[in-house]
């Protein structure tokens, strides 16, 4: 580390000299003391497994299908090496599984907020997979840039993706009322997780008093992670975005005149176990996403 902000000698004297109650620091009275950060840890969990095995299954089935999509349509894409197009989708669905990945753990270890600012993170990647899809020159550019903001300001910032997403839908048949509530549905939540990614007043309240899962009377105050309604909406926002781009890349390839990239796709078997994910989330969602929805407080 450079430069490091130290703790010098006479403010560590200043603060010896201040503090009173120093000694009680060293003894384990009441929530006194230093904390066994594994331990905690093991706990919550415990807790949280079982908080969620009880209450939150449904939602964690869908986030786990969504997850088992992106693994088995990234293992597909690497089927045979891709060329230089494909590479850069490719690699948007590798970082579009890990932050799946990521954002259930969170999740599971009651991380709301971490997992709202990794949802954004997800939408937008999701915007650049269709952008790559619709154009050639799109992926040219992304392979060729050295400069991520450059690339982002040019091609997918200040509203020109949300074009491009309803390019992209009409290419791969999604009607103009589906595909236009998918762009606003991304306009509302990089709003709505934008303070959570900002540090905003409200997202910093719901760190310090976490709603109760269970309780509308009950929050959760000093503790480690929680189970909030918070939980329920992200499993879902992040199910219905898969299905989304599950279901456009599927209907895409089997297009008369498939966009560029979709054109090559064999479906092989791998190709297959893709399509077979996409098409049971589709399923679970179809059967399931309204009653969930009225469940959520």
């Amino acid at each position: 580390m450079n430069d490091p902000i130290r703790i010098d000698g006479p403010t560590l004297q200043a603060l010896i000299d201040h503090a009173d109650l120093l000694h009680i620091a060293a003894t384990p009275p009441a929530d006194c003391g230093r904390v066994d950060i594994p331990r905690e840890l093991d706990a919550l969990r415990a807790r949280l497994t079982a908080q969620r095995d009880e209450h939150l299954q449904p939602w964690f089935v869908l986030l786990d299908e969504s997850i088992q999509f992106f693994i088995q349509f990234e293992r597909y894409l690497y089927e045979v090496p891709p060329n230089s197009n494909l590479m850069g989708y490719a690699i948007t669905v590798s970082r579009l599984k890990r932050d799946i990945l990521s954002i259930r753990e969170l999740l599971a270890i009651g991380q709301g907020i971490g997992a709202s600012v990794l949802a954004r993170a997800f939408v937008e990647s999701i915007e650049i997979a269709m952008a790559l899809a619709l154009n050639a020159e799109t992926c040219k550019a992304f392979a060729e840039t050295n400069d991520t903001n450059e690339f982002w300001n040019k091609h997918i910032g200040y509203g020109r993706v949300y074009e491009q997403m309803l390019q992209y839908a009409a290419a791969c048949g999604v009607d103009e009322t589906h595909a236009t509530k998918l762009v606003e549905r991304h306009r509302e939540a990089k709003k709505r997780f934008s303070d959570s990614t900002h540090g905003g007043r409200n997202s910093s309240l719901f760190g310090a008093f976490s709603p109760s899962l269970t309780s509308s009377e009950e929050v959760h105050f000093l503790s480690l992670g929680a189970h909030t309604w918070q939980t329920q909406f992200l499993a879902l926002f992040v199910a219905q975005e898969t299905q989304a781009f599950a279901g456009s890349m599927v209907k895409g390839t089997m297009r008369p005149n498939p966009l560029h990239l979709y054109k090559d796709f064999r479906t092989s078997g791998r190709f297959m176990n893709a399509a077979v994910s996409a098409h049971v989330l589709q399923e679970l969602l179809g059967r399931y996403e309204e009653r969930l929805q009225a469940s959520m407080r």
